[in-house]
């Protein structure tokens, strides 16, 4: 096959792979797509594949993330040039990883005939390097293979492997199609075999209930002010702001909780906690409900301004951000960047991180909280367990305008609330608010950019799923166990 054929067939499966995530969900295309990288690769140089990866990687993030020139250029006000040279630089960082996985493969497959080595070192160094992609430079965790897989015939690997497993998996099931397709007749066997036993697994994983819900129920309310990302930060509409968020609830003061967005409170606690939060505590006492709600905090003692939710009704607890959006709430290599500083306006880029466990309280429950994109990272969501009932994610993603990204957040949280089986709601500035059942589902959402109320009602969850107890630690080790076996398996062959 042409080397031209083949890095046209991977741009247009790259970008093809975009549509397997929300909101398309085309879930299945992530059995094909990469396999056309992985066929593509067989018996290329090393370089080569190397190249073949990066244009497959080029095309999907392209596609996948184009978002992030919305964020910079829209509400950061940087130039049209410099907002482009920001968002590209950010693809082609991004395309690294599955070129590096392209490229591996190749080198550990080399003067390995058996096909079942090379699906082995494909997918174990496709989920390998999400994680890394999760985890270098803070991580960017985003468009993970299996996030999709949060409904389907692999929402039974979540629960105890994560998405990254899921990822594993997936790619193991396409790569041994393609293998029983393609190979010779004893590895057809081999690899038959394998699928049997991947799909006796899903069914046995699938039977196991790893969490039970407690009698109580509860009756929760997530508002969604939609309040456009310009007024938000107009110091002259914080009162029309706050007191529209307290309107919106007043028709819901019958509810046991009600929940308002990031940074619903657009300004310090402490510039509002004399004045508008007496307020809303009223409301707490008078109908018995509690509140959790975004705000900012500030520390006076070292200067520190925290992204944070609060807890009103019970109980008055704080919990602070930790994982912060690099460009958004700090910015990364100041000593680099400097130059490029003073073209863009973030309002809040000097935020702090928080400490601490993300736990609050909820009518005397323990609660797990999760700020904007703190929800991307699984490993950070199960800190909260196995205390928390529930899950809470509020976030702001007028950021990203009306593009992909509220979607693909969303869809995000579904892969959260089915790795720790547990409810989880979402409650956003303009969209998408969720009520997330513990098998992923949606119980009730929002419309976008719209005034909208969300209410539901769910069950405190009690249990702790595997991949709580071991986080992605679990498919880390399986991974690095099959690949250290392929590379004395390639260093035998080698030397015979």
């Amino acid at each position: 096959m042409p080397l031209l054929f083949k890095i046209t067939l991977l741009a247009i499966s790259g970008a093809a792979l975009v549509l397997a995530y929300a909101p398309f969900s085309y879930w299945w295309l992530t059995f094909i797509c990469p396999i056309f990288l992985y066929l593509a690769i067989i018996n290329l140089p090393i370089r080569t594949a190397f190249l073949c990866g990066f244009i497959f990687g080029l095309f999907f993030f392209g596609f996948g993330v184009p978002w992030t020139f919305n964020s910079i250029h829209e509400y950061g006000k940087a130039p049209l040039l410099l907002s482009a040279i920001l968002a590209s630089l950010l693809v082609l960082i991004l395309a690294l990883f599955p070129a590096t996985v392209a490229a591996l493969s190749v080198f550990l497959r080399r003067n390995i005939n058996h096909h079942i080595f090379s699906v082995l070192a494909f997918a174990s160094l496709w989920a390998l390097f999400e994680w890394l992609r999760g985890w270098i430079f803070t991580g960017f965790p985003w468009l993970l293979i299996g996030h999709v897989h949060h409904t389907g015939p692999l929402q039974s690997i979540l629960p105890i492997f994560g998405s990254y497993g899921a990822s594993w998996v997936t790619l193991l099931i396409g790569c041994l199609v393609v293998t029983i397709l393609f190979a010779e007749n004893k590895q057809k066997i081999f690899s038959t075999t394998a699928l049997v036993v991947i799909a006796f697994s899903l069914y046995f994983f699938d039977q196991i209930k790893w969490t039970e819900a407690d009698d109580e129920s509860l009756d929760v309310v997530l508002i969604q002010g939609n309040i456009p990302q310009e007024m938000k930060w107009d110091r002259t509409k914080h009162s029309y702001i706050m007191n529209k968020y307290l309107q919106m609830s007043s028709r819901h003061f019958n509810a046991d909780i009600i929940i308002w967005p990031e940074t619903a409170i657009p300004t310090y606690y402490s510039m509002v906690k004399d004045s508008f939060i007496p307020q809303v505590s009223e409301t707490t006492e008078n109908y018995n409900l509690d509140y959790l709600i975004g705000v900012f905090t500030f520390n006076p003692d070292n200067g520190q301004v925290y992204n944070s939710v609060m807890t009103l009704g019970d109980e008055l607890g704080f919990y602070r951000k930790q994982r912060l959006v690099p460009f958004g709430e700090y910015l990364p290599f100041r000593g680099i960047i400097t130059t490029f500083e003073r073209y863009i306006d973030l309002p809040m880029a000097d935020i702090s991180s928080g400490e601490g466990r993300p736990l609050v309280k909820l009518k005397g429950h323990a609660v797990g909280a999760s700020i904007c994109y703190e929800a991307v990272y699984g490993s950070e969501v199960i800190r909260a367990l196995p205390e928390a009932k529930f899950l809470v994610n509020v976030s702001n993603d007028a950021w990203f305008g009306d593009s992909l990204a509220p979607h693909q957040h969303l869809e995000i949280t579904r892969s959260r609330a089915v790795e720790t089986g547990r409810y989880l709601l979402r409650a956003t500035n303009t969209g998408i608010s969720a009520v997330i059942d513990p098998n992923g589902m949606i119980i009730n959402k929002s419309v976008q950019f719209e005034d909208d109320v969300v209410r539901s009602t769910i069950k405190p969850h009690t249990g702790t799923t595997l991949y709580a107890k071991w986080g992605n630690w679990g498919i880390v080790t399986t991974v690095f166990v099959f690949l250290i076996i392929l590379s004395v398996q390639r260093w035998l062959t080698a030397t015979h």
